[in-house]
């Protein structure tokens, strides 16, 4: 990603089989390196830390699965229940994509400058694929706030745009 890039309204959508399901909102994502460590006999310092793992982990406030999408409605009849394609996607049956865009605009008044349509789905950002997912968890809080996130992990690593 270019440094000092501003993307305008990002939006993240789940895909199954390369179709919109459903979308996340507060999207986190972090990759990480672990090292083992190489020393040699008789040295107190490293010699070497080559990487031996790479975790790629992502992280939601919320999502939002529509079950009138295509991709829903052929999983429906493959599944036979809305009950068994949620376990599914709970226990790692079915690996999903986060894909997030950012808005472009379609077209702009000239005279003013004002945007007058923008594309949604326009430019994509990054793209996590194979994610399955690991954690939810749920919070009631005082004043009747209630929360949820989800997290997991993504099998390679984010391929980003541009």
């Amino acid at each position: 990603m270019a440094r000092g890039r501003v993307f305008t309204a990002p939006k993240a959508f789940i895909k199954i089989d390369n179709e919109v399901a459903g979308y996340v909102r507060n999207l986190t994502f972090s990759e990480n390196v672990q090292r083992a460590n190489v020393q040699g006999l008789g040295s107190l310092t490293y010699q070497e830390a080559p990487p031996v793992v790479y975790t790629c982990q992502w992280s939601v406030s919320q999502y939002f699965i529509s079950f009138n999408t295509p991709i829903m409605k052929k999983m429906l009849k493959k599944f036979g229940s809305i009950v068994e394609i949620k376990n599914s996607l709970v226990l790692g049956d079915i690996a999903f994509d986060i894909t997030v865009y950012a808005k472009t605009v379609s077209s702009e008044d000239a005279a003013t400058k004002l945007v007058t349509e923008v594309d949604n789905t326009g430019e994509t950002i990054a793209r996590l694929q194979g994610c399955l997912l690991n954690t939810q968890s749920f919070s009631v809080q005082e004043a009747g706030l209630a929360g949820t996130d989800i997290s997991g992990i993504y099998l390679e690593p984010i391929s980003m745009a541009g």
